[in-house]
């Protein structure tokens, strides 16, 4: 039989440094490990360095044999870039009316004010591609939901949606962004009852999308975020490295949507009565998606405002083990939300380090957490809840058992994303049939993890 072809639609993708880059490489990469061809459209490369960052060490993480084909963003970034030159005189004296009015001009039916705009570009490549080498199965990973415009359009063509959050509602509140019945969610209601599966990163959302779309629940399965051994990747030095800890945050802090305060005053709270050397607090990555970030914002590290804290800037993903080998502890702080699991909880976890969670316990990311035996919850977001947190794992790195450690790491190698993508992607390769097709009988389409 002739090797599937899966169109993978994916808005961000290597060399962008949005976090979703990393599920969307490792699907591209599993898929193509496992006998299929792969083609991803994905947005421009060249924009991404206007709008949020570029790291050239992660396209080095795409397997060779995946085809990337580049298209141009059909105007839906324009409000994210930063080229002066691009400006209009309306733009620079009035931003905010600028914006409403570009919202309006290209305001659609498909309800995305901007990224709808990509839509036309996407579909063009997608006809391309597929009129030059059919494909199988179409898989779209969202956000921006022009996405799943672009996989419901390619004729009967199947196609999986991914939802890396939720549309419906937002996962931070749990407030509902539209009514079922709703023309928002008609539209979103016949994008699931046509898909050949829908994947959702953790339970508490899947559950929530089965409640609202009942008829819809069959396809719907969970395929968790992992992890991606980088190199370096290996068991970590038990206890301290030094005279005292270093607590490690590495990922997009998100500074407006993460109890960023509480930590802060939680970790005051905890190195004004530290017993012996106060410990350091690195923190590396971006400190929102953009990477902008007020003065203020910046002025909490290395301004002596908060002792031992300090923020070194973003990182390739090709160097994150080097720097976990230099911490000893991991500070995991996330927005607020039961939705919310979290980007680098898997990662974290891989490291075989003890983890200091600063985020609300019914969190998505505690049932992740919760069997790790070097996981040192705060208890609630009190600030001196995170500071006894943070001084019971000063003490576990004080007095190490070795065996919990290597407990740890043995737990935490579970969360690799192959691991996790192989079995799913497997039911899809015995649901094609030798025609090139998706057989009657579909293994994937009734299953849920």
């Amino acid at each position: 039989m002739a090797r599937p072809h899966l169109l993978y639609i994916a808005f961000s993708f290597p060399p962008s440094t949005a976090s979703s880059v990393y599920r969307c490489t490792a699907v591209a990469n599993g898929f193509v490990e496992q006998g299929w061809d792969v083609t991803v459209v994905t947005l421009s490369d060249a924009i991404w360095s206007e709008i949020s960052g570029t790291d050239l060490g992660l396209v080095n993480s795409i397997d060779s044999r995946v085809k990337v084909v580049h298209v141009a963003d059909g105007g839906a970034e324009e409000p994210n870039r930063r080229d002066l030159r691009r400006y209009s005189r309306l733009r620079i004296e009035a931003p905010y009316l600028w914006k409403e009015l570009f919202r309006r001009r290209h305001h659609s039916d498909f309800p995305e004010d901007f990224h709808s705009l990509w839509f036309d570009p996407a579909m063009a490549a997608a006809r391309t591609i597929h009129g030059e080498h059919p494909v199988d199965l179409v898989m779209a990973s969202a956000s921006p939901y022009t996405s799943f415009k672009v996989a419901r359009s390619l004729g009967d063509v199947p196609y999986i949606l991914d939802y890396r959050d939720a549309w419906a509602f937002n996962t931070f509140t749990g407030a509902e962004n539209y009514a079922v019945d709703s023309k928002h969610g008609r539209l979103e209601s016949d994008y699931l009852n046509n898909a050949q599966q829908v994947w959702f990163v953790n339970e508490p959302i899947r559950a929530e999308y089965a409640r609202r779309y009942p008829e819809a629940s069959r396809s719907m399965r969970v395929v968790p975020n992992g992890f991606d051994p980088q190199p370096g990747h290996a068991p970590p030095e038990i206890g301290l490295r030094g005279n005292s800890p270093r607590f490690g945050y590495l990922g997009t802090l998100q500074y407006t949507a993460v109890p960023l305060q509480e930590f802060l005053g939680g970790w005051d709270l905890a190195v004004g009565d530290w017993e012996g050397p106060a410990p350091q607090a690195v923190f590396r990555g971006k400190l929102s998606p953009t990477g902008l970030v007020p003065a203020e914002v910046l002025e909490l590290f290395n301004s002596g405002l908060h002792q031992g804290l300090s923020y070194e800037g973003p990182i390739s993903k090709r160097d994150v083990g080097t720097f976990y080998r230099s911490v000893d502890a991991l500070l995991l702080i996330l927005p607020p939300g039961r939705y919310v699991t979290g980007g680098k909880t898997a990662e974290y976890l891989a490291t075989g380090q003890p983890i200091v969670s600063v985020h609300d316990p019914d969190s998505a990311a505690s049932e992740m957490l919760m069997d790790y035996p070097l996981w040192f919850p705060a208890k609630d977001l009190e600030p001196g809840s995170i500071a006894d947190a943070l001084r019971e794992c000063g003490k576990a790195l004080a007095d190490p058992d070795p065996a919990v450690w290597e407990e740890a790491w043995n737990y935490g190698q579970d969360f690799a994303r192959n691991k996790m993508l192989r079995p799913v992607i497997d039911d899809l390769a015995m649901a094609v049939d030798a025609r090139g097709g998706f057989a009657a009988t579909q293994p994937g389409g009734e299953e849920q993890s």
